[in-house]
């Protein structure tokens, strides 16, 4: 099932709430984080939960607040790409986004697989906070051969990591254009101008 964009009307009230529950689930994060690297709580594994969502839901926000058409969100079980849309006001050409996530709790900063998606496909690598509010953003253009791998019978890429730098070719990822300040232009009730 594809989820339709809001409507006008509600998208500004609707990402307030959704911030809104972002800043609690951070904290609840946080403290889980406590307790994960305490020993007397073996039973909880360490590791990264729901950032993914977080970061497509801000990439989501951000292409809609740059005016682009027809977003919708794909489905859960679709591979390859996480939101798509139309390219330009009057085109037909359809975009795909594929939206990877990281959080300042995951330790080695590692992304998940890549899957190889339609040729129109932009990939977004998300940085979060501790507040789990997007501190970085990169589109890298490329990734490094060494990363392509077959899973499962399908070619992905693997081994990758979030990018310290525009110059970090050990991230697994080639061409990267850093557009945090731009993601940072569209959000000013987050990143107020000092």
């Amino acid at each position: 099932m594809v989820m339709p964009a809001l409507d006008s009307g509600g998208d500004m009230e609707e990402f307030d709430r959704f911030i809104g529950v972002v800043k609690k689930y951070a904290e609840a994060y946080r403290d889980l984080e406590v307790l994960q690297k305490n020993p007397a709580f073996d039973f909880l594994p360490i590791g990264d939960q729901k950032t993914g969502v977080i970061g497509e839901a801000f990439i989501f926000e951000y292409l809609k607040r740059q005016g682009l058409c027809d977003l919708e969100f794909g489905r859960t079980d679709q591979k390859g790409w996480d939101i798509r849309h139309s390219h330009g006001l009057a085109s037909n050409e359809i975009v795909y986004v594929q939206v990877k996530t990281v959080s300042a709790f995951a330790k080695y900063k590692r992304i998940s697989p890549i899957h190889f998606a339609p040729d129109s496909c932009e990939l977004y690598l998300v940085s979060l906070d501790e507040n789990l509010i997007p501190d970085n953003i990169w589109k890298p253009n490329g990734y490094s051969d060494s990363k392509i791998k077959v899973h499962n019978g399908e070619k992905v890429v693997k081994g990758t990591r979030m990018p310290k730098n525009a110059e970090d070719t050990a991230s697994g990822f080639t061409e990267l254009e850093n557009v945090f300040e731009d993601f940072k232009r569209y959000f000013p009730e987050l990143y107020p101008a000092g």
